[in-house]
Order: C-alpha cells, then structure tokens, then sequence
C-alpha cells in the first residue's frame, strides 16, 4: 500500500516514520569531530576564501559570537548548537525558526545556518551595515550543499525505512533555494524542487551573478544582448507519495485531482563517493538529451493533412528539420566554478536562415494551404487541426483537447527566388496578394529552443533500486520580465483583486506552468511515462507543519526562477512549452504531455502574435497592443484584444531613453499621430508587415526588465481604473449578457486605444491641472497618465507600405492611481471618477 497524505502526517505526528531520518530529524544527534574527509575540504576552502571578506564577522555577529568560520577545526565547529542567533542581521529573518541551530544540520539544508548565509541572496552585508566584499560561487554552494548531506549519510536501509510502503526511486530535480515568500510551506526560506526546469535562449554565453546567486539574463551595458539562462538539476533518493498536502512536501500550487496524483518528494541528495550513502562508495553521472524537431513536425503536419511537400522521409530526421545533441544545450563540466548539474543553452542568434545540404532550405507555399481559411494569421501561417469553433479563438487554443502536432506559426514573409535572391515580402507593396496566391518558396528559419531530459546513471545505486526518473527540461525563448513571478501574479489575482473587476481583468488568466498536471515529452526516448503526470509541480523535503499564504510583499524586488511557478502556462500555443495529447482508449481522460516542437518557428513569429494580442504571458511576454493598430483584423470569430498592461512610451519606443535613443522592447516603434486633411489620425506598423526576425538584433528587456510584480500590479490596476473611467463596468455587462458578459466586456474595452501611457512625475502640469479643476488629488507612489482614444477608420499610409493610419474618433487624457481617474473627454472639462472596485490588499 502508497502511503498516503494523512498517513504520512500520523507518521510524523506520532515521531516514528519522519524521525528517523537524519534529514528530517527533529533532534541533532552528538557527532564527534570526524578526521578530514573529501567532502568536508571544499567547504573549508570556501570559508578560507571568503572569510577575511565579511563572512568570518557576519557569522560571528548572527550567531552572538558561537560560530567562527575560521576555527581550526572547522567540522567541529560547524556541529555546535548555537542557542540564539540576532535575527535583525538583514537576511536572516526568514532563516528556519528552530533552535538550537547549527552551523551545519545534517540532511537539512534549510537549518543549516553555513548554508543559508551562502545560498540566501538575501545575504549581503556583514552584520554591522558593511557590504561583504567577495561571494561564493555555484560550486562552493553545492560544496555545503553536500556536506550537509553528507556529514552524516543515512544507510540505504534507512532510506527505505522511512519510505516505508513508498517506492523508493532515484529521481532528477531542477531545484531552487529560495527566502520565506518563494518556498512551498512559507514558514522560513528552503529548497525547492520540481522535476521540470526552464533554461532560456541567448545570443551570448551565462553570467552568474554571485552577489543575487542567480544567473543573469542581461547585460546592463548592452541593451541588446540576451545572455543565456542555465538551470541546476540534482538526483536525490526520492519517495512517491500519493496525495498532494501543504504541510509536509506541497505541492505549492495544488489543483483539483492532486489527492489522488504521485507526487515523487526528495529524501536525499546523490553525489559521487563515499559519503553520500553509508555503506556505499557511488559513481554517478548526470546526461543530457535535447531535441528541436519544428520543421520535421511542420513537414509531417503538411503531409497528414493532405499538403504537398518535398521534404519527407530519412531527410526529417537530419538537421535542421531535426536539431539535437550539443547544438541545443548542456550540461557544464563538473568541475567548472559553477558546479555540477547546471544545464547551459548554447549561444544562437534568434532566428537563424535555415541551410540543408549545402543549400538555402526552403518549402513550397501551397497555393491551397495559403487559401484554407483561418490558416492566414497576420501574414503568418496558422497551422492547427481542425476548424475554429468558439468565441473567442483563443479559447480555442487553450482547450484541454487541443492537440498541437506541428508549429503553431511559420513564418512565410521572406522568398527566394530562383536567382538566388532573398526578398523580404514585408517591402513588397503587393506582399498579401502574394502570400494568399501562394506557389513560391519561403525561407525557412531555425531557432535553438527544445525540450528534453536530464538523467542520472549510478550502478550501484541501480542494483538496489529499479526507478531512475529523470527531469524534463526545456530551452525556452527569453523572459522579458524575469523578475515577475507567474504564480505570485497568479495569487494576488485570486485573492486581492475584486470579484467585480476579476472575471474579465485578464483574456487569459495568468495560470503559472506549476497548476497544469503534464507528463514529460512521452516522444524523446528517456523514461516519461503519460500517466507520471506531476512533473510540472514544485515541491519541498518533507517537513511536517501548516503552510502559510504569502503575498510577495510590494517592496519585494522578486527574483528569476527556472521552475515552473515561474514560467507561463500552455494555451496558443505556449510560451516555454505546449501541450501534446494521448488518446488512450474511448471514454478515457485526454493524457497531456509537455513538448516544444509546436511552439512557434522560429519562436519569434509566435512571440510577435502572443505580445500583440493582449497580455498573454504577463509574466514573460509584453503586452504589445498597443504597438499595433487597435483595428486588427485576424480570421476567425471575434477576437477581442484590449490592452491589459500598458507598455510605457519609453518601452515601445515613443520616446527616447537618456544616452541611449529609442529602446523598442521589439525594435518596433510605437505610434505617432499626425494630421491628414485636416484630420488627426494615428500612424501605426503594419501588423501584418512587421517580422521580429528582421529586427531581432534590436529586441531588448533593458526596460522591461525593470518592471517588477508591483508595478505590473499597478498598470494593471490603473488600465482598469480608466476603462471604468470610460464606463465600462463589469457588473453592468454581468446583469446584460450573462454567461457572455467576459467577452462582451473585452469587447467594450477594445473599443479604446492606448495612444500614450508614462509615469506622471512630480511637477506633471496636466496632472497639477486635473487635481485643482477637480480638487482631487492622487495619492500613491505610482501615478500615471494615459492618452486614450476611439479609433475610427483605418486607411493604409500612403507614404510608407509598412504603415497604416487610424483616424481618432474620440480623444480623452486621464491620469490616475488605480483609485480615482480624473479625465477629460476631447478637451472638455476635467471629471473625476471613483467608481472601480479597488483591492484590499
């Protein structure tokens, strides 16, 4: 019999299956000082190097004076109960509440006050207002890491014993240490784990910032450099536990069903040696596998569905239909600073003209795929099975039966001729007649993202046990805004905003990739299992006690992860992965896996319909509506996209950046207005000729990555707050259209345009205007001012093939701090407003 959830609790609460586990035991047992070993020599060189720089005093002052880093004997010293600790020394107020502590606490990471201080990136003074002068590195992290579990090593029996009925397996986690707010139980900073981990692509090699202990995305002194996102796996002796519960290993996103899903916890970190398993002197390896198979999925969709093409056969399994090995990623030599484990993407351009056997790869646009209708989406091809049957399309694209067997997007805007010319078609003033009659070769490009496993290979470990899981991992586009956390944006959605504003504040609600239950990629041929459905969830070393509900406090400036409470989720098609379907036998459940060969190809062209389409991704994605005509016209019903998160001016370019220019997030100018007879109208980019692959050297997050969770928070609050301003309040269209009232509401508020939205700074005249005319005043930290208007008709410009022109209807100017919207309708006198529901917290 699996234990369950509530026996597990019995367990603990009655002190005989958890307690006799040296990782979760409760009392230290007395440990004489050991005689030198391996494991214990990288930690000493690591407290050698970094004492003189801060830490010998800062560890001195946390500890009262108990703790001295640069003791003679060092193991010794690191096993002494320390009674007090002075947790008003700033990064050790979420540090584990029990006492006695100790320097070391062996199989727990969290009560090891040694490794709290080295892996918390909350650490960065000496306990006395000093900056430390020096960090430690990836390595020497893992080098406490695994002296904590090796200082005193659990017997394999052990092992089993505390599993119990359990299976025990060896299983490969992406893992994450994190302060209180972060981890799975919020009751103190912790580990966290989840058998699926997010790297992200780059043009340059990784930086790991040792001061914040994360690997940096960006170089602040070049905008346009994306630096490659690695992420750390680790094996650990695991235990499958049915039942999801908070208190004892999370998960820390529970969804519906998870009382009856398996959910592998971590028991015990592997390392190589003898010191890691009592008894047992271990070699182990770790070994990777990553596959982007985009345009072999592309050709085999066209063939099934009845499409000609050229390219078929042993060809599709050649690069670049089939892009594998090294060429995608990594995982980095154990020795090197960073450690073992850590999986590195290799460096690429973002989309990258395709070549196959000496030649331009290209594929025939088949004049009847081109005129099927739906599959033309802004000049892109949409390929998705079946017709488009609900309103709005993208609820289509984020039905749990959706099966998405090729990439979503293809972009077919750059043709070669039969001299050898490649010819951008986006400059072709008749590019859509082109496209929509077909017959001519596109260009076909390649990105380097994929998916794929990391596993572990331990003989001797495999003599004892017979379940080697390994980690899902993907190799996924850039974040765009690496310190907003999806599951963080998620709960203050669910719990702090209004239930009259909720419903239709998001098109798609901001669900973080931890809520969706998937299998692994069931097609690479390592160890996924289609019913092995809890990959995606993020997870604690059990640790009986209530979890505690935490909002990330506003102040907080949040932190990159690579686990999936932090990714997006999978609808249209995805963002780091999509969704692939098994159908099992009839009337059985759907069975879901995750895959990447249906995200778009190259990933931009996904990137350009997701951003412009409203705020898909809040998390990693721009909200771009505004980018882009508000008339825009996709095939298929109705699709409402208002703008949800505003973009500044500065981010899209508008307005320069002091020293720097026009900084684009997509190397798209915004809007401008002009006069046209006499009539003001605004000049936008032609959705369907803008190609983020001709602009990829410019696309940039140096602004965007300074948005954190409060300030996207904020916009979002302020959007709302106008449209309110504008009359359009939710529980009106509630009362009139019923179950229809979301998209009838998303419909009304993309009736309006976001013209210009920026911070109202100090001094702003319009706003010192707008307070005394109303005799109001907007309080806050965060004020701002919005230009919106009613777009009227559109017309192409007549001096540039690329732009098209909207005649403002209606124009309104309205600043507001996600309270009180004060506004004025064309000119006219200024009116305040204070009719959004506002949240609590």
């Amino acid at each position: 019999m699996v234990l369950s959830r509530r026996n597990l609790m019995k367990g603990a609460a009655g002190g005989g299956l958890l307690l006799g586990f040296p990782g979760l035991t409760v009392q230290y047992e007395a440990l004489a000082a050991p005689p030198s070993r391996p494991l214990a020599e990288p930690v000493a060189d690591a407290c050698a190097r970094l004492a003189d720089y801060g830490w010998r005093t800062l560890l001195r002052t946390v500890t009262r004076g108990v703790l001295d880093i640069g003791a003679r004997d060092l193991a010794a010293e690191l096993a002494k109960p320390i009674p007090d600790l002075d947790r008003t020394v700033p990064g050790f107020g979420d540090f584990a509440p029990e006492l006695p502590a100790r320097g070391i606490e062996p199989g727990k990471p969290a009560r090891s006050l040694l490794y709290h201080a080295l892996a918390s990136a909350a650490v960065l003074t000496d306990g006395h207002g000093r900056a430390l002068g020096a960090f430690p590195t990836l390595a020497e992290i893992e080098a406490v890491e695994n002296y904590v579990y090796g200082v005193r090593p659990p017997t394999l029996d052990k092992l089993r014993k505390i599993a119990g009925k359990n299976p025990l397996g060896v299983v490969v986690f992406a893992l994450d240490y994190r302060d209180v707010t972060g981890s799975v139980h919020g009751r103190h900073a912790d580990l966290c784990f989840s058998r699926t981990g997010i790297t992200r692509m780059g043009k340059t090699g990784p930086h790991y910032d040792a001061r914040n202990r994360q690997f940096v995305p960006l170089d602040p002194q070049r905008p346009f450099v994306f630096r490659t996102v690695p992420q750390r796996f680790a094996p650990y002796i695991a235990m499958q536990v049915t039942g999801a519960d908070g208190g004892l290993f999370g998960p820390r996103d529970v969804v519906a069903g998870d009382d009856d899903r398996s959910f592998w916890v971590p028991l015990h970190k592997l390392f190589p040696g003898r010191e890691c398993v009592a008894g047992m002197d271990l070699s182990l390896s770790l070994d990777s596998r990553l596959v982007n198979e985009k345009l072999k999925r592309m050709h085999l969709f066209l063939r099934e569905q009845g499409y000609p093409t050229e390219w078929t056969g042993k060809d599709l399994d050649a690069f670049p239909f089939t892009i594998g090995g090294d060429k995608i990623a990594a995982l980095l030599p154990a020795q090197h600073a960073h450690g073992s484990g850590v999986l590195a993407p290799r460096p690429h351009q973002f989309a990258n003209r395709a070549r196959f056997k000496g030649k331009w790869l290209t594929f025939n646009v088949s004049s009847d795929l081109v005129q099927d209708p739906g599959v033309l989406y802004f000049s892109s091809v949409q390929l998705i099975p079946g017709a488009v049957e609900t309103e709005p399309t993208y609820e289509e694209g984020s039905a749990r039966d959706n099966d998405r067997r090729s990439p979503e997007y293809v972009n077919i805007r750059h043709r070669l001729n039969d001299d050898g010319r490649l010819e951008d078609l986006n400059l072709d003033p008749d590019m859509d007649a082109i496209i929509r009659e077909g017959g001519y070769r596109a260009q076909h490009w390649i990105d380097f993202a994929g998916d794929g496993f990391v596993s572990v290979h331990c003989p001797q470990l495999a003599r004892e046990i017979d379940t080697f899981k390994p980690a899902f991992c993907s190799v996924a586009p850039p974040d765009f805004f690496p310190y907003v956390n999806q599951h963080d944006l998620a709960v203050w959605w669910r719990t702090a905003v209004p239930a009259a504003i909720k419903d239709a504040l998001w098109a798609v609600p901001p669900r973080p990739l931890s809520e969706f239950r998937f299998a692994g990629d069931i097609t690479l041929p390592k160890g996924f299992d289609i019913y092995d459905d809890t990959l995606t969830a993020v997870v604690g070393q059990p640790a009986p006690g209530q979890p505690v509900a935490r909002l990330l406090p506003n102040d907080a400036r949040g932190r990159y992860t690579g686990l999936p409470d932090a990714a997006a989720g999978v609808t249209d098609p995805g963002w780091e992965v999509s969704q692939g379907l098994v159908y099992n036998e009839p009337g059985a459940p759907l069975q879901r896996y995750m895959q990447a060969y249906s995200l778009g190809t190259p990933f931009l062209e996904d990137a350009k319909l997701c951003a412009a389409l409203g705020s898909y991704w809040p998390s990693v994605a721009p909200d771009a509506t505004r980018t882009f005509s508000p008339l825009k016209h996709a095939p298929g019903f109705a699709y409402p996209w208002p703008t949800i998160v505003p973009l500044t001016d500065t981010e899209i370019g508008m307005e320069e950046v002091r020293g720097l220019g026009r900084l684009p997030w997509d190397g798209i100018r915004g809007p401008e207005t002009k006069t046209v007879g006499g009539r003001p109208v605004v000049a936008y980019q032609d959705i369907d000729r803008a190609d983020y692959i001709d602009t990829q050297d410019r696309l940039t997050a140096h602004l965007t990555a300074r948005v954190d969770l409060a300030e996207t928070k904020a916009r979002v609050l302020a959007m709302e707050a106008v449209y309110w301003g504008l009359g359009i309040h939710d529980p009106d269209f509630a009362a009139r259209f019923g179950d229809r009232a979301v998209i009838e509401i998303l419909k009304a508020k993309s009736a309006w345009a976001v013209l210009s939205f920026r911070v109202a700074e100090a001094g702003d005249a319009g706003l010192a205007e707008a307070e005394q005319a109303t005799g109001s005043r907007l309080a806050g930290p965060r004020r701002y001012r919005f230009r919106v208007y009613r777009p009227g008709a559109e017309s192409r410009d007549p001096s540039d093939i690329q732009k098209v022109l909207v005649e403002i209807a209606e124009d309104v100017t309205a600043y507001t701090d996600g309270r009180v919207v004060l506004l004025r309708r064309d000119g006219g006198s200024w009116t305040r407003d204070a009719s959004v529901p506002t949240p609590t917290s």
